[in-house]
C-alpha cells in the first residue's frame, strides 16, 4: 500500500509537536529556564550569584540574597518607586546591569575576617623610674595623626594603581578573581581599566576594598 507523502508529512508533524507537548505537560521540558523539570520555579541560589538570570526580579534578589529592595534600588541610582516584580534586565541603564548586581552581591557576602587578639605583656615600671622621665619624652610616643595617615593611605579611589593593592599586601588571586581576569600592566589606574572594560567603578572598588580591609 503506497502512503501518500502529504498525508505521511502531516503525520510526522503531529507525532513531533504531540511529543513536545506531552513533555511540557508533564513537566519535563523547558524553553524558558524559568521552570525546572519538576515543574517548580527557577529561583536564585544565595550562595552563587552567578544564578542569577537578567528575567528574573527585584524581588526574588531581595528575598535570596537578604537585601532590601531599596537598597538595591539607591546603590545603582534607580527610580526609588521600582515596583518589586519588575525583571532585573528592564533596569538596565549605564550604572546597573546583572554582571554589576552580581559583583555587587558578591562584595557584600565576603565575609568579614576574624581578629584574633594577642595578649600583650605591659612592663612593670617602678615609680621612680616615671618619675624620672619628662614628659615631655613620652608624649611623642602617642601618633594618632600618624595612624589616621595610614588608614587613609589604604583606600582603593579613582587613582589607585594595582602596583599599590599589591603593595598593600592584597593576594594578586584576589584581584584576579575580583576584575575577572590576568592583571594588565601594574603601574594602570584600577579606574581607567575598569571603566575601559564597560564595568561599574563603584562596585569594583567596593570588592577591593574589602580585600585591603582584610590586611589591616
Amino acid at each position: 500500500m503506497r502512503i501518500n507523502p502529504f498525508l505521511y508529512g502531516i503525520f510526522v508533524l503531529v507525532v513531533f509537536l504531540g511529543t513536545i507537548l506531552g513533555f511540557q505537560a508533564a513537566g519535563v521540558w523547558s524553553v524558558s529556564g524559568k521552570i525546572s523539570s519538576n515543574g517548580e520555579a527557577v529561583q536564585p541560589i544565595a550562595s552563587d550569584v552567578n544564578s542569577i538570570k537578567g528575567w528574573m526580579t527585584l524581588e526574588q534578589i531581595s528575598m535570596t540574597f537578604k537585601v532590601p529592595v531599596k537598597d538595591i534600588l539607591k546603590q545603582f541610582e534607580l527610580p526609588a518607586d521600582t515596583a518589586p516584580s519588575t525583571a532585573i534586565k528592564d533596569l538596565e541603564t549605564e550604572v546597573f546591569s546583572v554582571a554589576n548586581l552580581r559583583t555587587w552581591l558578591q562584595s557584600r557576602t565576603i565575609p568579614a575576617p576574624v581578629l584574633i587578639e594577642t595578649p600583650v605583656s605591659t612592663p612593670q615600671v617602678t615609680p621612680s623610674l616615671v618619675e624620672t622621665i619628662a614628659p615631655a619624652l613620652v608624649e611623642p610616643t602617642m601618633t594618632p595623626a600618624a595612624t589616621e595617615h595610614i588608614t587613609a593611605a589604604k583606600t582603593v579611589t579613582g587613582k589607585t594603581t594595582f602596583q599599590e593593592l599589591l603593595d598593600w599586601g592584597v593576594p594578586e588571586e584576589a584581584i584576579q578573581q575580583i576584575i575577572g581576569g590576568e592583571l594588565p600592566a601594574l603601574s594602570t589606574v584600577i579606574k581607567d581599566y575598569v571603566t575601559g572594560k564597560g564595568l561599574e567603578f563603584s562596585a569594583m572598588k567596593a570588592a577591593l576594598q574589602v580585600e585591603v580591609d582584610k590586611i589591616k
